[in-house]
């Protein structure tokens, strides 16, 4: 158990003291989602919704061709918050496509960034007091049988 904690506060002793202090800027989210987010909507202007199906309450959009890309479709479900490239449902910030339907329909995009981007949650997270294990006969060693993943994934993309 004590490793497993150790490999993951490993990743904290790396990050810069002012990390945490930066976030009192009167800033709504943390940094990293700050910056998804208005990535999200600077990509979003190029975007066009096309299709709305009131059923399902689904909208199509289109991304414009830049550089040999784009022209993709992509379907938003506002009610579900899932978006088809993935992104929304992956990071829980909004996606550039997610972000253009808001706009067509007046949703405040920001209102369906996940809570644990919030400002209060970041801080929350780290207000703990954590005491390190200090010899490994402390630790509670598992009784627990490792077996490999017996299904092979197979990529299915080209190349």
């Amino acid at each position: 158990m004590s490793k497993c904690i150790n490999g993951v506060l490993k990743g904290c002793r790396r990050l810069p003291e002012k990390s945490p202090i930066m976030l009192g800027n009167n800033q709504l989210w943390t940094n990293f989602a700050c910056k998804k987010f208005i990535s999200g909507q600077q990509k979003s202007v190029e975007h066009t919704v096309t299709k709305y199906h009131h059923s399902q309450q689904s909208t199509s959009v289109v991304t414009n061709r830049q550089h040999g890309q784009g022209l993709n479709t992509h379907v938003v479900k506002i009610v579900n918050r899932e978006c088809s490239c993935g992104k929304w449902n992956q990071f829980g910030i909004s996606c550039s496509h997610a972000q253009k339907v808001c706009d067509a329909y007046n949703i405040s995009a920001a209102s369906i960034v996940k809570d644990y981007y919030d400002q209060m949650a970041y801080k929350n997270t780290y207000s703990k007091h954590f005491e390190p294990v200090q010899s490994e006969d402390y630790s509670d060693v598992p009784e627990l049988e490792l077996v490999n993943d017996t299904i092979i994934c197979i990529s299915t993309r080209p190349g």
